[in-house]
């Protein structure tokens, strides 16, 4: 990958931990991740950064999607109106 779709990987996926949080739904992974410092946007900061901070997103978003039921997170109002936004 180029750093510039690690870069757009990482904003994905930062879009994502916001909407889960939004949601209620939170992770200890995405505390290790702010502790980490490295936001999408620092695109000065080196590919390593970005994909450690990818790693820690991926283990929070599936540490919540493996701890719930997917009927419990479809249900939930403001994952369901996104869901909808985008249709």
């Amino acid at each position: 990958m180029q750093k510039e779709e690690v870069v757009l990987l990482h904003l994905t996926l930062s879009n994502i931990k916001n909407i889960l949080e939004n949601a209620g739904y939170y992770s200890p992974f995405f505390k290790y991740y702010e502790e980490l410092g490295v936001e999408p946007g620092n695109i000065h900061r080196s590919k390593l950064d970005h994909k450690k901070a990818i790693f820690l997103l991926c283990k929070g978003i599936f540490d919540i999607i493996n701890s719930k039921q997917p009927k419990e997170l479809l249900e939930n109002e403001k994952i369901k109106s996104l869901i909808f936004a985008i249709q």
